[in-house]
């Protein structure tokens, strides 16, 4: 419930989850599974520029699907590829000051939202990491079947939680995401991996 008493424009705040909330690198995670760079940059080409992993956080292909895939297509790496596939999350790192501010916020009684693109396995392991309790709303793309910049999760968010878009303001680390959500009335803040600068914006805007 939403105790915020001061009359401020915003209420809700709408974050994205990686390189927002915590550390996203494909290359750095797999160079826990393998120590060749040809391999690293085979398995990033494969998994991440072809598009397989956008269809995993659309909830096109499971990653039950992907062991099936491994198992008849791979050869030696096959055991390795199967631990990145049901561990890479292990390799997320946490932006510990970000999860200072969204409690900040929390604690002032906005509202606290994630809209993310992510597999169905985030629910696995969201609970892994603290950022996540100060939440209180949860959509991720898998479960719906749409992803961001598509307009439709970022409606989903709105109807779900009977927000006003002109009350949100939306954090995401990638401009399509920034504009799509604009297009919809909802601010949104382009964040460039600067905790300290995100917080003084909101200091400057008498949010924090």
């Amino acid at each position: 419930m939403i105790i915020n008493m001061g009359k401020g424009k915003y209420q809700h705040f709408i974050f994205d989850m990686g390189n927002v909330l915590m550390d996203f690198n494909p290359k750095y995670i797999l160079s826990n599974y393998f120590d060749d760079i040809d391999t690293i940059n085979k398995y990033y080409n494969y998994y991440f520029v072809s598009g397989l992993w956008s269809q995993l956080d659309n909830g096109d292909i499971s990653f039950d699907d992907l062991v099936v895939n491994m198992e008849i297509s791979f050869g030696n790496d096959r055991k390795k590829l199967i631990e990145f596939i049901t561990t890479w999350h292990e390799h997320k790192w946490e932006r510990k000051e970000m999860a200072v501010i969204v409690k900040k916020l929390s604690d002032r009684g906005y509202g606290i939202h994630l809209c993310s693109n992510a597999a169905d396995r985030f629910h696995n392991y969201m609970d892994e990491y603290s950022v996540f309790e100060y939440f209180d709303s949860i959509t991720i793309s898998a479960d719906h079947k749409v992803s961001k910049p598509g307009e439709e999760i970022y409606k989903i968010v709105l109807d779900e939680n009977e927000l006003n878009a002109e009350e949100c303001l939306f954090i995401d680390d990638l401009g399509e995401n920034i504009k799509a959500a604009e297009a919809l009335g909802i601010d949104g803040y382009l964040y460039n991996g600067n905790e300290a600068m995100f917080e003084k914006f909101l200091r400057n805007i008498k949010v924090l």
